[in-house]
């Protein structure tokens, strides 16, 4: 790996950065565009909900495996496979032809995401194997994923507000066709492909049964939060809930007798690892929850276009990137205080929100100054937390703990998505409801940090 050229070297760089690049991009872009959609498919709360949790949970749950799928048939190989596999599921989601098309579809290209992404890390650390270069390369790759998710907001707005002769809003997936191909088409002839383990055991089996146990919890969810709880629901949700369970509970036993599981346990004995986490969980109900609620208020509720939504979120995005900046040279020194900072910066974006969104007069800058805040402390706490985690481990367990730190960070977004959204649509104050169970969840995420930053005080 050491003798391919530097212009080479960047050249697969920007290829494989392109996988961060579309995978962050058709999350924020649908936010953005969920209103549009609603209308041209005619869809219910709970059908625009399940755009978002679908790709979460596909996106999500594959994480653990897609790693090890990768090692064993070739990291190359996957990478190229998954990037023209996301190139069709966007070409079927904007050629969806109802709602329940658009969400299967819309799952796999979530699927073919979490296969992508695992793959271009691995090559990168293979290729800039000089520790200088390799920090180089990831700083060039998390400021692709950040200007992605500023651009996808922008796109989000502007693609469904054109006059296009099938909806507009098909245009935020078909945009990833062509990406996707020729990335894959040149990736084939210019990456370079790593050792391999052809004996390294998967568990497919296990893998298919924590997906499915997942669709099935989301699906009764959402959808009995908004046409009502049947028997049929309500027995699929308790279901769903038992095999979790039991799932976790195998899977222990087996990681405690050493036999080879899908889920590897070893990080979760670290304790800044597991706080980290249970702070996580609580965050991350917020995180998309907030662009999913405001993307509809925007809209439905100010009479704000789809473009005029978009740049308001890229604001949020800007602020995003600054602080994301700046948490690089505080969060050493100052740690849980730092991360307690910008949770106080969303708290207090979230109290604006509601207090000038709920005037008579509103103005557009105000508004955006307000996300730009909000997005500030969404750049110190996010990126924060990940290197708070991961921090704590020794190297040889890094990848396994990022692998389960993002798999858990999705499927709470997916289950924020749901439960947030139902709080916002399902009552004539949903805005004040959504606002207030954010704010608590903030607030229950800085309790976490507040009680590990005391007990490491008195050790």
């Amino acid at each position: 790996m050491q003798n391919i050229s530097t212009v080479k070297k960047r050249i697969m760089l920007f290829l494989i950065s392109m996988s961060i690049f579309l995978s962050v991009l058709d999350l924020f872009i649908v936010n953005v565009a969920i209103p549009k959609i609603r209308v041209a498919m005619h869809a219910s709360v709970a059908d625009i909900q399940l755009i978002i949790v679908y790709y979460v949970i596909g996106y999500g749950a594959f994480l653990i495996t897609s790693g090890k799928v990768g090692l064993k048939y070739g990291h190359k190989k996957i990478f190229i496979l998954s990037m023209f596999s996301f190139g069709v599921f966007s070409l079927l989601c904007g050629l969806a032809w109802d709602i329940h098309s658009l969400n299967i579809f819309r799952l796999f290209q979530g699927i073919s995401g979490a296969f992508m992404i695992p793959q271009g890390v691995t090559l990168l650390s293979s290729i800039f194997v000089i520790e200088d270069e390799r920090r180089r390369a990831y700083s060039i790759y998390g400021a692709i994923a950040g200007i992605s998710s500023v651009l996808g907001q922008i796109l989000g707005g502007i693609l469904p507000d054109l006059d296009f002769a099938f909806g507009g809003w098909r245009l935020i997936f078909l945009i990833n066709v062509p990406i996707a191909f020729i990335i894959g088409v040149l990736s084939w002839g210019v990456l370079v492909e790593i050792d391999r383990k052809r004996d390294l055991k998967i568990q497919p089996l296990s893998q298919l049964v924590m997906v499915c146990l997942l669709v099935l919890l989301m699906y009764s969810l959402v959808t009995g939060a908004d046409y009502g709880w049947t028997t049929t629901l309500l027995l699929v949700l308790v279901s769903a809930i038992i095999g979790i369970v039991l799932f976790l509970v195998i899977q222990f036993k087996n990681y405690k007798k050493s036999i080879n599981v899908l889920i590897d346990f070893k990080p979760f004995t670290y304790r800044t690892f597991a706080v980290a986490l249970i702070a996580l969980v609580f965050y991350s109900l917020v995180q998309d929850s907030y662009f999913f609620i405001y993307a509809n208020h925007f809209q439905l509720k100010l009479d704000y276009t789809a473009t005029q939504t978009g740049l308001l979120f890229a604001f949020q995005g800007v602020g995003y990137v600054i602080a994301s900046f700046l948490s690089l040279r505080f969060l050493s020194k100052y740690q849980e205080r730092f991360m307690l900072f910008g949770l106080l910066l969303m708290i207090g974006g979230l109290v604006g929100h509601y207090w000038l969104l709920s005037r008579e007069y509103i103005l557009f800058y105000e508004v955006a100054l307000l996300l730009f805040e909000y997005g500030m402390g969404c750049g110190v706490v996010l990126p924060s937390m990940f290197t708070y985690a991961l921090s704590s481990l020794p190297t040889d367990i890094t990848s396994i703990g990022s692998s389960l730190y993002l798999t858990l960070q999705q499927l709470s977004i997916a289950l924020g998505v749901s439960i947030v959204g139902q709080s916002y649509f399902g009552s004539i104050d949903g805005h004040f409801n959504s606002t207030v169970i954010m704010i608590v969840l903030l607030i229950m995420t800085g309790f976490v940090f507040l009680i590990r930053y005391k007990r490491r005080l008195s050790n």
